[in-house]
């Protein structure tokens, strides 16, 4: 019997490709999502510290400028921080999109896996029945060839 050969080699190659590539795109959106994180963070941090110093000008004698500079550097912190926050928002559906794609591809490329093991299944049992069906030939001659020989010398 010829050797295994999954007819449908080549689409499982590429729902394999496929998956590969959806786990990339979901690390990239991951690796995006982070970095968003870690901009708000830090943007956050700057606001608390803006904060800060609004307080410490405001309990100390100041001048009318430098607290205009400093609440107007505070408003521009909130409004980054506020942008931030929306591009984390978009980052987050981002990754969960990609996650999305990357689970339909592993589970096309699960299937593909499951339809070669079914496939491969079908072929060894298919040898095997091959196989006792060529012994029982095997026995079924000799048998008759032993019963043709004693018939022969029983005549003689």
């Amino acid at each position: 019997m010829k050797a295994f050969k999954f007819k449908l080699d080549s689409i499982l190659k590429l729902r394999k490709g496929a998956e590969s590539v959806a786990q990339q795109n979901h690390g990239a959106a991951g690796r995006r999502l982070e970095t968003a994180l870690s901009e708000l963070a830090e943007a956050e941090e700057e606001q608390k510290r803006f904060i800060d110093k609004l307080a410490g000008v405001q309990r100390a004698s100041f001048r009318p400028v430098d607290r205009e500079i400093l609440w107007n550097a505070f408003k521009y912190q909130k409004d980054l921080c506020g942008r931030l926050g929306v591009q984390v928002a978009g980052a987050r559906k981002e990754l969960e999109e990609k996650r999305q794609l990357l689970l339909a591809a592993r589970a096309d490329h699960e299937a593909m896996l499951k339809m070669q093991e079914k496939a491969q299944k079908e072929h060894t049992q298919l040898a095997q029945q091959e196989e006792r069906s060529m012994i029982d030939d095997i026995v079924n001659a000799r048998h008759s060839a032993l019963q043709l020989l004693a018939r022969r010398e029983a005549t003689q």
